[in-house]
């Protein structure tokens, strides 16, 4: 069952966050997926986000669709794109998915990353929020350090102990099998 208050911001925010990524990439369809994609992610972290603050809600779901988008502009592979008739239906083939041992190694290693993910927000739920905001959602440190009353050298020194703590971690799980 879906958290109310997630629904709720869902509900109210989606026709927003599709027409900002609309606006930049110009494809509705396309936007559509930026959205979606935004939104499961909020999903995954919505134990640690403030729904009733529903200003900052709108500016993390305007800022997180933007960025969203513009990283979809940048990968290389959107303009090498395919279309194949398979099956009467048209598929999408990049040229990194010919190689099928690379999506095995690819997916490996998203199933270590959020294996990581998942050990650090709970053993180090601040720093994962901090982490989330700043790289992900692209939220500048000085907001987020005025959020948590540090300062911006303490942010930038709490994701850089993060991203260590991380490499060493995923070290850790790719010696030892799943």
């Amino acid at each position: 069952m879906m958290d109310e208050n997630f629904k709720y911001i869902y509900l109210k925010y989606r026709g927003f966050s599709v027409n900002v990524a609309c606006k930049i990439v110009k494809d509705i369809t396309v936007a559509e997926d930026i959205s979606q994609e935004v939104f499961s992610h909020l999903y995954e972290i919505r134990h640690s986000l403030n729904f009733s603050n529903e200003k900052m809600m709108k500016s993390l779901i305007f800022t997180a669709t933007s960025n969203k988008t513009k990283d979809y502009l940048k990968k290389p592979w959107r303009k090498r794109e395919e279309y194949l008739l398979n099956d009467d239906r048209f598929v999408a083939v990049s040229d990194e998915s010919a190689n099928p041992e690379t999506l095995i190694i690819r997916e490996e290693e998203r199933r270590y990353r959020k294996l990581v993910l998942d050990k650090l927000r709970r053993e180090k739920p601040v720093n994962y929020d901090i982490l989330i905001k700043t790289k992900y959602f692209g939220i500048s440190p000085d907001s987020v350090a005025e959020e948590y009353g540090i300062t911006r050298n303490n942010v930038n020194n709490r994701n850089l102990r993060t991203k260590i703590w991380m490499r060493k971690e995923l070290e850790k799980m790719q010696k030892k099998p799943l």
